[in-house]
């Protein structure tokens, strides 16, 4: 019976498995633009897809497209979670947290009964090379039991909330703004309709661009408050000139284990240097630095680097001087 239902499991799994690789996250049309000419001061443009990003919409640099409804990109599956493959994604986890379940009753089923016969007639023999499989798988399924319930816990939340992983974010990025400036007005995420309507929209299927918010907020209120955030990043950054080179190593060795061992733990690219280079750094590190630097076709390249290959353009103008 358990078998059965481990198979069933299985092919559920595989079931929702396929269409979140096959549908894929939904991406916006190149060239996008809001119907109405006065909203695209609402919305940012996107170089590379050369379009204004609709409500919700992030670009990806792995998939290189800009992405409905984004929540993130998957690295193990090699393509983003979005608007349309979500639900999927969200089903598809909670089934292999069953399935792995399921496994790991059957595998505590096996042992108990080899330790049952101890001191019997043998019916099960359990030589050292099937224990340490036992053991590993094991310990796989108890490893994936806990991963998927904590990822799972993590997307119940954002489904109630009716947000995403990057929105989550922003939403964060909005409240700590308002409590260092109280003078500012106060945000309200407009697309949190309440855990009912929430999960409705979730499962609902629309066109990925158009969104239904509060009736206190306005349809470009997230946008607006991106706007505003990228304005204050770009305020932080600061020009460096590369000193030393980089491949674009995630261990990079020659800069020292301590560079090796505080890496930023993210699925950011890093990006490779050239002595010259002149990048625009925006986040900072004890050891590395994320930045980007304009490519001669009009692109920008983006990534962590060591914090060693670069020094201030003032500092190196007066050692050229």
């Amino acid at each position: 019976m358990n078998n059965l239902q481990l198979s069933r499991s299985n092919l559920n799994r595989f079931a929702h498995w396929g269409p979140f690789l096959s549908i894929g996250p939904g991406f916006l049309p190149l060239k996008w633009k809001p119907n109405l000419e006065e909203d695209e001061q609402y919305l940012q443009f996107c170089r590379i897809c050369d379009g204004y990003k609709a409500p919700r919409v992030h670009h990806c640099h792995k998939c290189n497209r800009c992405v409905l409804k984004m929540d993130h990109h998957c690295p193990w599956l090699n393509t983003c979670v979005g608007y349309s493959n979500h639900p999927s994604f969200v089903i598809f986890i909670f089934i292999s947290i069953i399935a792995s379940i399921q496994s790991s009753i059957l595998l505590l089923k096996t042992l108990l009964l080899v330790l049952a016969q101890y001191g019997h007639r043998v019916l099960i023999y359990f030589p050292l090379k099937l224990t340490l499989l036992w053991i590993t798988a094991f310990g796989l399924a108890v490893c994936l039991i806990l991963t998927l319930s904590l990822l799972l816990y993590i997307q119940l939340k954002y489904v109630l909330k009716n947000c995403t992983n990057i929105e989550d974010w922003i939403v964060g990025k909005a409240i700590s703004r308002r409590e260092q400036d109280p003078s500012l007005p106060p945000f309200i995420y407009p697309y949190n309709l309440g855990p009912i309507n929430n999960i409705k929209t979730f499962f609902s299927k629309g066109d990925g661009i158009h969104w239904p918010v509060r009736e206190e907020c306005g349809e470009y209120d997230l946008t607006i408050e991106q706007l505003e955030q990228k304005l204050i990043k770009e305020s932080w950054k600061q020009p460096m000139k590369v000193i030393k080179n980089y491949n674009g190593r995630w261990f990079p060795l020659v800069f020292g284990l301590c560079v090796c061992c505080q890496i930023p733990w993210t699925d950011e690219t890093r990006m490779p240097l050239n002595i010259g280079d002149v990048i625009q750094v925006t986040r900072f590190r004890k050891y590395w630095m994320y930045g980007h630097k304009n490519l001669s076709n009009g692109t920008r390249l983006r990534g962590w680097f060591p914090k060693q290959c670069v020094e201030t353009l003032s500092t190196s103008s007066k050692k050229d001087k």
